[in-house]
């Protein structure tokens, strides 16, 4: 199984973690007092998953189109677009942001959670990202630190993202596709049981990263 087919394989219960829930409404909170939102935002969500983070907002924006490349995240996603009762605000749709025709719509801003480690070609989708902003739009990134040996996917044997990312270098990601005014900060932690060689539970520090198109 691909790792991507992962996702599709566990989207039914990925809900089912309380951990999961919790911490994207701990990064909506932090967004929310990070970004200067007036309420009226286009958002796009990159690897929006089952919608949780972008849920955990939708009273602070205008719209948000949640997109993932996983079907089966996509579903679940719509499912609780429409059990929330915010299906005309929030729309969610399989959309690889590397591979597939880029959307026509343009948006003020961009947030992604524990989703661009798993992009292998992430320089390319921050470039395509950036091109869906409109000007002066931002892009807000909470995702891994820089996790070298590996721990925090040892039990999949599949993945072929990156293991975290080293701040600085990160945030000259963003600088090289095209978006200025950068900064990092701490952005928590994430707990999870380990795999592979790695035994026990292990806490992976979280950066938030914010650039302007």
């Amino acid at each position: 199984m691909s790792y991507h087919g992962h996702f599709d394989d566990a989207a039914a219960t990925w809900d089912d973690d309380p951990a999961k829930v919790e911490r994207a409404r701990n990064t909506a909170a932090l967004l929310a007092d990070t970004l200067p939102l007036r309420g009226d935002e286009r958002v796009l969500e990159i690897g929006g998953g089952t919608g949780q983070l972008s849920l955990a907002l939708a009273d602070r924006v205008g719209s948000v189109l949640v997109a993932d490349a996983s079907e089966g995240m996509v579903d679940v996603a719509r499912t609780n677009i429409q059990r929330a009762g915010v299906g005309d605000r929030l729309e969610a749709r399989r959309l690889d942001l590397v591979a597939d025709p880029l959307p026509e719509e343009r948006f003020d801003g961009a947030w992604a959670q524990l989703a661009l480690h798993h992009v292998e070609d992430l320089d390319t989708m921050l470039s395509r990202v950036h091109e869906l902003l409109v000007p002066g739009g931002w892009l807000a990134v909470v995702d891994l630190d820089d996790d070298r040996a590996g721990a925090f996917h040892a039990h999949h044997q599949n993945f072929t993202g990156h293991h975290g990312f080293d701040r600085d270098a990160f945030a000259e990601r963003l600088r090289h596709s095209g978006f200025r005014e950068v900064t990092v900060r701490d952005a928590g932690s994430v707990e999870k049981e380990l795999g592979g060689d790695h035994q026990g539970r292990g806490t992976f520090g979280m950066f938030l990263a914010v650039g302007h198109a």
